[in-house]
C-alpha cells in the first residue's frame, strides 16, 4: 500500500494513524466519563432543585433562627421576628468572554493617514451539560429592617439587649431595628 513512498512520508502516514487512534481512544474514555459526570449530576441536580424550592424559605428559616435565639434571652419572653428586604438573592453565573481588537491604517495618494480601530466583545454564558448556568457567587439579599415584638419588652434592660442581639446577629444598623412589647 504505502509501496511508492520514501521512508519520511511512510513515517508521517504512520504517526498520523497512531495519534488518530489515540484520539479515538480518548473521545471514547471521555465520552464514558462525561455519562457517568451527568449521573452524578442528575443526583445533584435534584438537590439543586430542592435548594430552589427552599431558597424561598430561607427568608424564613433566617426568621425562624432569630425567633430561636431570641426567645431564650432572659426576660424576652414569647418572641416573633419579621425580617424585610430590599430584593432576593442575586446570583452571578460565569461567562466565557472573547474581546477582537483590530486596528487597520490606511494612507491616500496625498499622504493622509487615517487610523480605523474596530473592537468587538463577545460574551457566552457557561452551562452544565444540562443547560443549567454554571454560578460564580450568589449573594444574599440586603435586609432592610427587623421587627421583634416579644412579651418581656417592657423591661427597657431586655429591650436593649434583644436591640443589641439583631443587630449582631444580622449585622444591621440600629435604625433598620425595632423592639416593640407584646
Amino acid at each position: 500500500m504505502f509501496k511508492n513512498l520514501n521512508e519520511k512520508d511512510k513515517k508521517k502516514i504512520y504517526s498520523l494513524l497512531s495519534l488518530a487512534v489515540i484520539c479515538g481512544i480518548a473521545l471514547i474514555a471521555i465520552s464514558g466519563l462525561e455519562d457517568k459526570e451527568t449521573a452524578s449530576k442528575g443526583e445533584s441536580n435534584n438537590e439543586i432543585t430542592q435548594e430552589d424550592l427552599s431558597n424561598e424559605s430561607s427568608k424564613s428559616t433566617l426568621e425562624e433562627k432569630l425567633k430561636n435565639i431570641l426567645s431564650q434571652i432572659e426576660g424576652a419572653g414569647e418572641v416573633d421576628v419579621m425580617i424585610t428586604y430590599e430584593s432576593s438573592e442575586e446570583i452571578q453565573p460565569a461567562f466565557n468572554t472573547n474581546t477582537t481588537t483590530e486596528e487597520t491604517k490606511e494612507v491616500d495618494k496625498q499622504g493622509g493617514e487615517r487610523t480605523v480601530t474596530t473592537s468587538s466583545e463577545n460574551k457566552t454564558m457557561i452551562t452544565s451539560s444540562s443547560n443549567e448556568p454554571i454560578v460564580i457567587k450568589t449573594n444574599q439579599p440586603k435586609i432592610n429592617g427587623v421587627i421583634v415584638v416579644s412579651t418581656g419588652a417592657k423591661d427597657l434592660t431586655v429591650k436593649e439587649t434583644l436591640y443589641s442581639a439583631v443587630q449582631t446577629a444580622l449585622q444591621v444598623q440600629g435604625h433598620q431595628v425595632e423592639i416593640y412589647s407584646k
